[in-house]
C-alpha cells in the first residue's frame, strides 16, 4: 500500500467490537495506577491524623467495668463483692456514711480531698441523634456553670453504683452505666463550706458514661438551675464553646466509638 508519512496506532480488538489503541490503554493504566497511589497516601495519612486524634483523647476503659476491686481476708483480689463476708459488707453503704454532719463535712471539704463521680447522661432524640444532659449549677463549687450531674461517692459504693444513685437524686432519670471515661484531679477556688480562713476545694471525679431511654423525664433537684440537651455530634468548634471539663469527655466518649464501633 505504500510507505504512510503518519503512524497510526495499532488497534487492539477488546470484546470483538470494542477497540483501544496501545498509547490510550498505557495512558489509562498510567493515570489509574497514579490515582490509586494519591489515594493510598492520602488515606494512610487521614488514618493518621485520625490516630493523633483519638490517642489525644484516649483514655475510656472497656465497657461494662468500673474497676472496682475487692480483697477478701484471703487476700485474693476480685471484682465481686460477695467474695467474702468481710468486702460484702464493706460494698454496703451505711447510714452514717451517707449523710455526714455537716460540721464534720464541712471541715473534709476545706481540709480533704472529695472522691465523686460525674455522669455523662447520653441519650438518643427522636431524631435519633445522640445528646448528652447538661445541668447549670446553682450551688458552689463551679456555680453558674454548665456541667454534668454528680457527687460524691458514698463509701461501699462503686463507681457504677454511685452514678446511678447520683442521675436518680439530680436528674430523676435512671440509667445503664457503660464505661468508665476518665479519672479527673478538679481544684476550686470556692465551695459552699468556705470559711473565714479557709476557702476552696479539691475533687479527683470518675466520670461515668450513662445510657438512658430518649422518653426519660429530667426532673432536677436544688443542686441545679436549669437543664439543656447538648447535640454531641455538633461541630467540634460549637463543643469547644461549652466548658473544657464537658468537651473533654465528649471527645474522650467519640475516640472510643470510632475505633471500637462501640455505640
Amino acid at each position: 500500500t505504500g510507505t504512510r508519512n503518519k503512524i497510526e496506532d495499532i488497534e487492539v480488538k477488546m470484546g470483538g467490537s470494542t477497540t483501544v489503541s496501545p498509547f490510550t490503554f498505557t495512558i489509562t493504566l498510567v493515570s489509574f495506577a497514579t490515582g490509586f497511589a494519591v489515594a493510598h497516601v492520602l488515606g494512610k495519612v487521614g488514618l493518621r491524623e485520625s490516630r493523633r486524634k483519638f490517642k489525644k483523647n484516649a483514655g475510656a476503659t472497656i465497657e461494662g467495668k468500673d474497676h472496682s476491686l475487692f480483697y477478701p481476708d484471703d487476700h485474693e483480689v476480685t471484682g465481686d463483692a460477695d467474695a467474702s463476708p468481710g468486702t460484702k459488707e464493706m460494698s454496703r453503704s451505711r447510714r452514717e456514711w451517707k449523710f455526714l454532719p455537716s460540721e464534720f463535712y464541712g471541715q473534709m471539704v476545706r481540709d480533704c480531698i472529695i472522691c465523686c463521680v460525674d455522669c455523662v447522661v447520653v441519650r438518643r432524640n427522636p431524631l435519633g441523634a445522640k445528646e448528652c444532659l447538661l445541668v447549670e449549677r446553682s450551688d458552689e463549687p463551679a456555680k453558674g456553670h454548665w456541667w454534668l450531674p454528680g457527687g460524691r461517692i458514698y463509701k461501699g459504693e462503686t463507681f457504677f453504683q454511685a452514678a446511678k444513685r447520683k442521675c436518680v437524686e439530680e436528674t430523676g432519670v435512671e440509667g445503664k452505666p457503660i464505661q468508665v471515661l476518665g479519672v479527673y484531679n478538679t481544684f476550686f477556688p470556692r465551695s459552699s463550706w468556705d470559711n473565714d480562713v479557709t476557702k476552696g476545694t479539691q475533687t479527683v471525679n470518675a466520670v461515668v458514661l450513662v445510657y438512658i431511654d430518649d422518653e426519660s423525664k429530667v426532673r432536677l433537684d436544688d443542686t441545679s438551675e436549669r437543664y439543656r440537651w447538648l447535640a454531641i455530634d455538633s461541630s467540634e468548634d460549637l463543643l469547644m464553646e461549652e466548658d473544657k471539663y464537658v468537651f473533654e469527655q465528649i471527645k474522650r466518649m467519640e475516640a472510643w466509638n470510632m475505633t471500637f464501633e462501640y455505640d
